[in-house]
């Protein structure tokens, strides 16, 4: 009767991040330290185990599938844990004995860094590509959820579907051990979410080399004829190299200046006899945004393929952002004489900024005309984007919509257009402050030939290496004892994985917390 009319106790946890603005998002990027204060109050005696302070990084994707009459919802759904910080807290710190007292504050400190890279586990499927598989060992950005999208003075949308959502909290969780069974029992848990947008590097450019895909579309030619239906008087090749990358600045830095790039279109138009090339009218640019989500790991690059379409637990959701219109009527025409061009092959043919357009392909080595477009590229700030990355479940990549307007020099009113998809890429900058680890040795060529002309000893080993090699064997079957009971589940934490390392290659690395990640 008396665990029924007693009162339960309530406990008042909060969490408090230090150098954050009242009003403001708390946004993070890669080695920024993410430093604050958990304070818990309890309105009566309550009794604990301990509390487990962690940073956490969560990917989640939903695939809508169209459902029966008896089943409207046939959605599937994934999730993967990525990122477990655990902060360790001071056996002192905790009261003696375990238990809050009423109307006392108890303070726990914690500190954590954004990792540049995620552990192996965290990224444990098969891929068919390495370079994918080093992209998904990088920590994803914030995404999906329109409270963190902001600069928290204004809600801003980040463009993501409700079927892709990447989060990053810190949890607390107050734990007690069931005096029945000994099993662990959560008291109470809350969380506090952050922004992250780690900072990311340029990328090599894609190499399109089929202008025929649905993502991409490099090089584009078109007849130009008198009117719509009128007589052939040559053939418009409009091409465009992909673009330097468009930088974020970090986050919570307010700049002035916009995020803006810039690309070349080269246009070229190969006469049928002495036609006169066409006049350009207008360019418009807009920036295509493609998010794609997966009920399973991604084992290879996404694209809009055939295979996705058919593939039931891949999506992909695309939204189109306006960039700019340009009037292009002022644009010169110069005339090349046919001993002004060196054929190129498939691939130098495309053009780049300081080449001409290589030829279309009726081409019949007369003269032809060239003209460059400079189109300057700058991101609105009404939205807020998230660099480009690749995650297990997740993906967020982004296209140029470029078009171009032209008439014929005999046509009255109609107007033609061509277009093109080139890849582009949104990167982050690292913070002016972020010290970068190079504390990893770099041999230099000298000693690498040392080393490897060394001559080599089969002798068997003396006393001295077995001894040390026992004592190093000890060393890290103590560390591995060290893990309490109800962490005995969990997977191999970061602490135990770079002690064991330092063991054995004896090279110093700063590592102050546990990593945790599977998945």
């Amino acid at each position: 009767m008396e665990s029924f009319t007693r009162k339960a106790s309530r406990l008042k946890i909060g969490i408090d991040l230090k150098q954050q603005a009242s009003g403001f998002v708390p946004s993070y990027t890669t080695l920024d330290r993410i430093e604050g204060e958990v304070t818990i109050q309890a309105d009566r005696n309550t009794s604990f185990d301990h509390i487990a302070i962690t940073f956490e990084g969560t990917s989640k994707a939903r695939v809508q599938r169209q459902g029966s009459i008896a089943h409207p919802s046939n959605d599937i759904s994934a999730t993967h844990p990525f990122l477990k910080l655990r902060q360790p807290i001071d056996q002192t710190s905790y009261p003696d004995p375990r238990q809050f007292s009423p109307h006392c504050l108890y303070k726990f400190p914690f500190t954590f860094v954004v990792p540049e890279q995620l552990l192996p586990q965290s990224c444990s499927h098969a891929t068919d590509n390495p370079h994918l598989q080093a992209a998904h060992m990088q920590p994803p950005p914030s995404l999906g959820d329109p409270m963190m999208a902001g600069d928290g003075r204004t809600l801003l949308d980040d463009l993501a579907p409700q079927m892709s959502e990447i989060s990053y909290r810190i949890c607390v969780s107050v734990v007690k051990r069931s005096p029945t069974d000994r099993k662990l029992v959560p008291v109470t848990a809350v969380a506090k979410k952050i922004r992250v947008v780690p900072a990311s590097l340029e990328q090599p450019p894609l190499e399109v080399t089929c202008n025929c895909t649905n993502d991409y579309r490099t090089r584009k030619e078109k007849d130009v004829r008198k009117g719509l239906v009128g007589k052939k008087t040559g053939r418009l090749v409009m091409a465009a190299a992909q673009p330097k990358p468009l930088q974020l600045p970090p986050p919570g830095e307010q700049t002035d200046s916009a995020v803006t790039s810039h690309l070349t279109v080269h246009v070229r138009f190969d006469p049928e006899n002495d036609e006169q090339p066409p006049r350009l009218k207008t360019l418009w640019s807009k920036l295509r945004v493609l998010t794609y989500f997966s009920a399973e790991p991604w084992t290879t690059f996404p694209s809009k393929n055939v295979t996705m379409i058919w593939n039931a637990m891949q999506g992909v959701y695309t939204e189109t952002v306006d960039l700019s219109s340009m009037c292009v009527l002022s644009a010169q025409w110069e005339k090349h004489a046919a001993s002004d061009i060196v054929r190129r092959g498939s691939l130098e043919s495309t053009a780049s900024e300081n080449s001409v357009t290589g030829p279309s392909t009726s081409y019949a080595g007369k003269s032809f005309y060239t003209a460059s477009l400079i189109v300057p590229i700058s991101l609105p700030k009404t939205k807020a984007f998230v660099p480009t990355f690749h995650s297990c479940l997740n993906s967020r990549v982004y296209a140029l919509d470029l078009s171009l307007s032209y008439q014929s020099p005999s046509a009255k009113v109609l107007a033609s257009s061509v277009s093109l998809k080139i890849p582009i890429q949104i990167t982050s900058a690292y913070r002016e402050t972020a010290t970068r680890d190079t504390s990893d040795p770099v041999l230099s060529q000298m000693q690498v030939e040392e080393e490897f002309f060394r001559p080599r000893s089969i002798a068997p080993p003396s006393d001295e290496y077995l001894e040390q090699a026992s004592l190093l064997n000890r060393a890290s079957t103590s560390v591995a004892g060290d893990v309490p009971e109800e962490e005995e589940s969990n997977p191999p934490d970061y602490a135990m994985t770079m002690q064991a390392m330092r063991t054995r290659t004896s090279c110093p690395r700063r590592t102050d917390y546990m990593m945790l990640a599977a998945c």
